[in-house]
């Protein structure tokens, strides 16, 4: 009886724990404090990119996300959203099924009805039965528990994306990556207190992007370079109290390294000026910070 009454309590607990993170991102206040700028800078944000995935996993997955998310609860989830033939919307990164799934053909010729009946592969290529989540599904699984990122790709438009985020009351739980200011711009006045991402690529494209309106208004991330840039690069972004994201995936990248090698690497990206490190392997650079 005693056991019984204890496994109760037990598992009270951690439904309760479950429901608190549910609607964690509830309103701008609570996004703003999220990305804030953090004096010491000693703790980066870590995206996993495409949600994290290892050998084993398939990418852009709800397992791939709830493996993460519940070792990483404060990693941002990043997905790619892919528009169909009859306008729904599922997360794949490739255009076409080939690589990913047992389907062939760009996924734009195909309808959402169609798109559930196929498989998805894993990174090492073995068929699993998972089915391409739609968009639709993503949100209701995440309830706003967890910071998303939309890499809304392109062909599909990000404000026809946003609708359906609207509809889902997940405004505070997503920030979109954009693929150009213009783009940017385009959906900052469509919802002016979303989070954005836009590329930074250069000095000289941070001279130009320093005076447009967009940079002040704030609730940006910069996109910034895989190489390193020089540490007033950062600085000048941090001035707009923007801050900076990194990529480390990729061939020849930090990510392709063993963690020994990369180590000092990821370390280096932060002291120079970098917020996010976007990584295929988020556990194993949380566990640097």
């Amino acid at each position: 009886m005693k056991t019984s009454f204890l496994f109760f309590l037990i598992s009270l607990v951690a439904i309760q724990a479950v429901a608190q993170r549910v609607n964690r991102f509830k309103d701008s206040q609570t996004i703003d404090a999220y990305f804030r700028l953090k004096p010491d800078h000693n703790h980066p944000l870590i995206l996993a990119h495409r949600g994290g995935p290892g050998p084993t996993d398939t990418e852009n997955s709800i397992p791939t996300f709830d493996k993460t998310a519940n070792a990483l609860p404060d990693a941002i989830i990043e997905m790619d959203v892919r528009m169909t033939r009859d306008s729904g919307y599922v997360l794949l990164h490739d255009s076409t099924l080939d690589r990913e799934s047992d389907a062939k053909g760009p996924v734009a010729e195909w309808t959402l009805g169609d798109l559930k009946k196929v498989s998805l592969k894993t990174l090492s290529g073995a068929l699993t039965t998972q089915s391409i989540p739609t968009f639709t599904e993503i949100l209701n699984w995440n309830k706003n528990r967890y910071m998303l990122a939309l890499d809304v790709k392109p062909g599909t438009d990000p404000l026809r994306v946003m609708k359906e985020v609207e509809k889902h009351k997940a405004l505070h739980s997503v920030f979109v990556i954009c693929y150009s200011v213009t783009e940017a711009q385009r959906v900052r006045e469509r919802y002016p207190t979303l989070w954005l991402a836009v590329g930074v690529n250069s000095m000289d494209d941070l001279d130009r992007f320093e005076s447009m309106p967009l940079a002040k208004f704030g609730r940006l991330i910069a996109l910034t370079p895989q190489k390193l840039q020089p540490a007033s690069f950062y600085e000048r972004l941090h001035r707009l109290n923007i801050p900076c994201s990194v990529g480390t995936y990729g061939t020849g990248q930090l990510d392709e390294k063993t963690m020994s090698e990369a180590a000092p690497g990821y370390r280096e990206l932060v002291d120079r000026g970098g917020d996010i490190i976007t990584t295929d392997r988020p556990l194993a650079v949380a566990a640097l910070f």
